[in-house]
């Protein structure tokens, strides 16, 4: 039997009469008889037995008709499980991201996207970026996002915003929101990153061949670095994600020179798309980025 002669037998069934089953599905009564009668044809028995304008189904056509409504509830699982997930009740989320994007606007993102999705369990962790990699590669259904560049063939990267590098600095100690050098920083205690972190390599490349300050304080995030800055230790380059309207009240923001942009990244396995919540979710996180960096910029304007 075709798709649509089980179609028109289940209707017939259901509706006692081939006039009320045409009207189920549409169609016309004559269409229906000649598709209940190709399928009969075909299946070399009957499947109704007619007597006084009326339909009775055989003990065959009952076997059958059990069959069909098993498949079709199968169907209606899959079109529940379909719906569940375009509105955000299947299914769960795994979300790692950089420290400085953990602290504050993945969590916001997150907030906003269970707004939308209540339903959906999300799992979130900020890893640093040499975990958070491994994580994203090994795990089942990660979604990463992370501030630097992935170099790997099985991960496959998504840019998200692009943001400048910043010097932080106790009030008065610098000129507030105006541009540093890096030749302005050898005379302030300076606190710098691992060369062997992302950080480090990036604050490497804004030196280049000015020379890098010996550091009062090595650290492995910006977090920290902010932190420092704020107990007045020293001065620091930071990404801009680690910085938010409180940072001003109590830190001095400067645009850093050389400029340098750091791209934050979703990164996610090449060999398994993005979920469809996966994609809600980066849309709403280019959404929150965006809408941090213009805030961050309008502050240090603000106090030029």
């Amino acid at each position: 039997m075709s798709l649509r002669q089980i179609e028109t037998f289940r209707a017939v069934m259901m509706t006692g009469s081939i006039t009320e089953a045409a009207k189920m599905l549409f169609i016309t009564q004559p269409s229906a008889s000649r598709i209940l009668a190709a399928a009969e044809s075909r299946l070399g028995f009957a499947l109704f037995e007619r007597s006084k304008g009326r339909l009775f189904p055989t003990p065959e056509a009952r076997r059958i008709y059990s069959e069909v409504e098993t498949a079709y509830a199968g169907v209606l699982r899959v079109d529940d499980l379909v719906r569940a997930i375009i509105e955000g009740k299947s299914g769960k989320l795994n979300i790692v991201c950089s420290p400085s994007l953990g602290a504050e606007l993945v969590p916001r993102a997150i907030a906003l996207f269970n707004q939308r999705y209540p339903a959906l369990q999300i799992h979130f962790e900020p890893l640093t970026h040499n975990n958070l990699i491994p994580r994203v590669l090994l795990g089942k259904d990660y979604l990463g996002v992370s501030m630097f560049a992935v170099n790997s063939n099985n991960l496959k990267m998504e840019a998200l915003a692009d943001g400048p590098m910043m010097c932080i600095s106790p009030p008065g100690w610098l000129a507030p929101g105006g541009i540093v050098k890096v030749d302005d920083l050898s005379s302030h205690p300076w606190i710098d990153y691992g060369h062997d972190t992302p950080l480090g390599a990036m604050v490497g490349d804004i030196f280049g061949r000015h020379r890098r300050p010996s550091p009062i304080v090595e650290v492995r995030s910006a977090i920290s670095a902010r932190v420092l800055v704020k107990e007045r230790v020293g001065v620091a380059i930071v990404d801009p994600f680690c910085i938010d309207a409180s940072t001003f009240q109590r830190i001095d923001v400067h645009e850093i020179r050389p400029a340098r942009k750091l791209r934050v990244h979703a990164v996610y396995s090449q060999a398994e798309p993005l979920s469809h919540a996966g994609r809600a979710f980066i849309r709403l996180l280019q959404s929150v980025l965006e809408d941090h960096l213009r805030a961050i910029d309008g502050l240090r304007r603000s106090v030029a």
